[in-house]
């Protein structure tokens, strides 16, 4: 079967978290007797009339069976790239994973949302648009240092820790409260952590590989396997399991990273990746990730293309 991969990156300015996701992606695919064709969003042009369609540099839509959005829509393009991925949604086309979940996922802000109104349990976030209110959030929170986050951003970017009360004013004051910036997301720092969380990678509410990161770089609190973070196999509790699923269940993903952080009462989640790199936990599990989104994709087009089969046959009878 030909399984498509949408990406939001020029092949000559690839970074090499893509390039390396894309090769496993290939070599998988290709061990399971697949083949793995690439569409970059450049090479689509959507069109609307009666109806809405596609078309795609050097790609034939009918041979398009299921399409895995292994990508990450960002910068002054992000609206267009999101709607890149509703439009194959809109043409019929089996999506993995789909546009509001991608965008859900990608807004920092939006998956404290979902996942606090569902009941599953993360660090103690505060949401600022000014400094103001600082001295009330320190006050809760308790104690510093905090963690501060852009709404978006991914692999480590956009987070920082902050050690005084002064400095953080300081910085929301100068990222914010000039032009129309994002809002910033103040979050609590969980010292019994000590710079380690777990990701957790699931594929169709099944977990197919955990490992523990662990920052090694002196003054980095961040784990992230491309910040030089340390990975290596790591087990669940039955809790952070559940809380994992859980996580997954609520942001409507068909796979995904979910970073868990250990507290003294009990496990809390980090971030949920739609775009999760492959290369850190096929690492330290040893097991092919990248294989188990190329079969979840295989059967989803399967189960579509027999259902459509059975419509067709139904009509007739």
């Amino acid at each position: 079967m030909k399984i498509h991969v949408l990406v939001f990156s020029h092949p000559q300015k690839m970074g090499g978290i893509t390039r390396k996701n894309l090769e496993l992606m290939t070599n998988s695919a290709e061990k399971l007797g697949h083949v793995l064709e690439i569409i970059y969003d450049h090479e689509c042009y959507m069109k609307f009339g009666t109806k809405p369609g596609l078309l795609i540099k050097n790609h034939d839509l009918k041979e398009i069976k299921v399409l895995i959005t292994k990508a990450n829509p960002s910068g002054r393009n992000m609206m267009f790239r999101s709607t890149v991925i509703k439009q194959f949604e809109m043409m019929g086309i089996p999506v993995i994973n789909k546009e509001f979940a991608v965008m859900n996922a990608k807004n920092k802000l939006r998956t404290l949302q979902i996942l606090t109104r569902k009941g599953v349990p993360v660090p103690k976030s505060y949401v600022v648009i000014n400094s103001q209110n600082i001295d009330e959030i320190v006050s809760e929170i308790g104690s510093f240092p905090v963690i501060l986050k852009a709404v978006s951003g991914s692999h480590g970017k956009g987070v920082s820790i902050i050690e005084s009360k002064r400095g953080l004013k300081s910085i929301i004051e100068m990222v914010i409260e000039e032009g129309d910036p994002e809002p910033l997301i103040v979050q609590q720092y969980v010292r019994e952590a000590s710079g380690k969380d777990l990701r957790v990678f699931i594929v169709g509410r099944k977990i197919v590989g955990v490992m523990e990161r662990i920052a090694t770089r002196k003054g980095e609190f961040r784990s992230n396997f491309h910040l030089g973070g340390r990975v290596r196999l790591a087990e669940l509790s039955e809790r952070e399991k559940e809380v994992a699923l859980e996580a997954i269940k609520a942001c409507a993903l068909d796979f995904a990273g979910v970073d868990i952080i250990r507290t003294k009462n009990g496990p809390g989640i980090l971030e949920v990746n739609a775009n999760p790199g492959l290369e850190g936990i096929t690492k330290a599990t040893g097991r092919d990730i990248a294989g188990a989104i190329i079969k979840y994709a295989a059967n989803r087009a399967k189960v579509v293309e027999k259902r459509e089969t059975n419509g067709k046959n139904h009509e007739k009878a």
